[in-house]
């Protein structure tokens, strides 16, 4: 029942939040750079199993088990647990191209989002784009807290 309950919060947050942080400003090409949060982009090693956000979006695109879902220009691709989600920008994004994945987990301290970026934008356009999904996520967890009080 919780986990439902968590799953159907994840859905909803990803929908609605990430609306909020687009904006209309192009970016321009850089080197790609995947990382989980919490580390200089310029130091983050690739964590994900795709080279270029491209390449993540066609790959699964592929994938029997996931939805895709587009939402003011947002590409949404969440996988069958249902725990686990893919926000690719849209092309009016400054980050653009970039894709958030986020895998919502529970261990003994409770339930956590880990957080992978891959952005192939230029450094401070990137920047930002971890610093909105930070907080999109500290958001969550609270919304998350605040479903499991009575």
């Amino acid at each position: 029942m919780i986990r439902s309950l968590l799953v159907g919060v994840l859905i909803v947050f990803v929908l609605s939040t990430c609306s909020t942080i687009a904006t209309a400003v192009p970016a321009s090409t850089a080197t790609p750079v995947s990382l989980p949060t919490e580390t200089p982009i310029s130091e983050q090693p690739s964590s994900l199993e795709f080279s270029s956000v491209a390449e993540a979006l066609a790959g699964l695109k592929t994938r029997d088990n996931v939805s895709i879902e587009v939402s003011q220009g947002w590409t949404i691709v969440t996988e069958a647990d249902g725990l686990t989600t893919w926000s690719f920008t849209p092309s009016n994004h400054p980050a653009h191209p970039a894709v958030a994945k986020r895998v919502l987990y529970e261990d003994q301290d409770g339930w956590h989002i880990k957080m992978d970026i891959l952005c192939e934008a230029e450094k401070a356009a990137c920047d930002q784009f971890v610093k909105d999904f930070d907080a999109l996520n500290e958001q969550m967890r609270q919304a998350i807290e605040q479903q499991k009080s009575p």
